[in-house]
C-alpha cells in the first residue's frame, strides 16, 4: 500500500480533496468518515514519503469548495431543495442546524466545521437562510485553513514514526489505518440514528420557527424582508 501511495502520489492528493469536500455536503459527510480518511490516507501518503504540505492544500481547498458548494446550492434552490430526496429524510438535522444558525449567526459556519452531525448541513442551511455571502465565507476560509492541518499533520506525524518502523511500515500503517477505520463506525453506531423526527416537517424546519439569520452587522433579520 505505501508503494503504491508512493507511485501514485495523485491518488492521495486527489483523496484528500475529494474527502474534505464531502465533509460539507448534506446525507454525504454524515455518512462517510471523511477526517478519519484524511488523517490515515496523510498518515500512509507520508510513509510513502509524499509531501505533506500538498495533502494539506488539498484538504484546505477541499473543503472551502465543499462549504461553498453546499451555500450556493441553499442560496439558489432555497427550501425547495428540501423538499426532494434525500434531504426530505433528515428534517431533525435540518432544524438542528437552522437553530445551530439562528444561536451562532455566522460564527456557525466556523464552528460547525469542528461540530458533528450539523457539519454537513450547516452550509446548505445557511443559504437558504440567506446569510451574507461576504460573512460566510470569511467563516468559510478562516474554519478551512484551521480544519485542515488539525487533520493532516496528525497524519503526518503518525506517518513519520511508521517510516523509521523499517520492514515492518506496512504491517503499522495496516494496523494503524484499520484502528481508525474502527474507530469512526465505533463513533457513529454510539450516535445513533438521528435522521427522523415524527411531528417535525422540512418546512417548519427552517420555516415557521428558525427564518432568521444575520446581516453583515449581525442583527437578525427575516429572509425575504429586506
Amino acid at each position: 500500500m505505501i508503494d503504491f501511495v508512493g507511485s501514485h502520489s495523485y491518488v492521495a492528493f486527489v483523496s484528500v480533496l475529494i474527502l474534505a469536500l464531502s465533509e460539507a455536503i448534506p446525507v454525504v459527510g454524515t455518512v462517510v468518515p471523511g477526517s478519519t480518511l484524511i488523517l490515515a490516507i496523510s498518515t500512509i501518503a507520508t510513509a510513502a514519503d509524499v509531501n505533506p504540505w500538498v495533502l494539506l492544500i488539498a484538504a484546505i481547498v477541499g473543503a472551502i469548495v465543499g462549504d461553498g458548494l453546499s451555500f450556493w446550492l441553499g442560496h439558489q434552490y432555497h427550501r425547495e431543495i428540501l423538499r426532494g430526496w434525500p434531504l426530505n429524510r433528515f428534517p431533525r438535522l435540518i432544524e438542528r442546524s437552522a437553530r445551530f444558525i439562528r444561536r451562532h449567526g455566522a460564527a456557525s459556519v466556523f464552528l460547525a466545521r469542528f461540530t458533528a452531525v450539523v457539519r454537513a448541513f450547516v452550509p446548505l442551511v445557511a443559504g437558504i437562510l440567506r446569510m451574507s455571502s461576504g460573512r460566510f465565507y470569511v467563516a468559510n476560509v478562516l474554519s478551512a485553513l484551521v480544519w485542515a492541518p488539525a487533520h493532516v499533520f496528525p497524519g503526518v506525524l503518525a506517518g513519520m514514526a511508521i517510516g523509521v518502523a523499517g520492514p515492518h511500515a506496512t504491517e503499522l500503517a495496516l494496523f494503524v489505518l484499520a484502528a481508525l477505520v474502527l474507530a469512526s463506525i465505533a463513533w457513529h453506531v454510539l450516535r445513533g440514528p438521528s435522521r427522523g423526527s415524527s411531528g417535525v416537517s422540512v418546512h417548519n424546519a427552517v420555516g415557521d420557527d428558525y427564518r432568521t439569520c444575520h446581516d453583515e452587522r449581525g442583527n437578525q433579520y427575516r429572509p425575504g424582508a429586506r
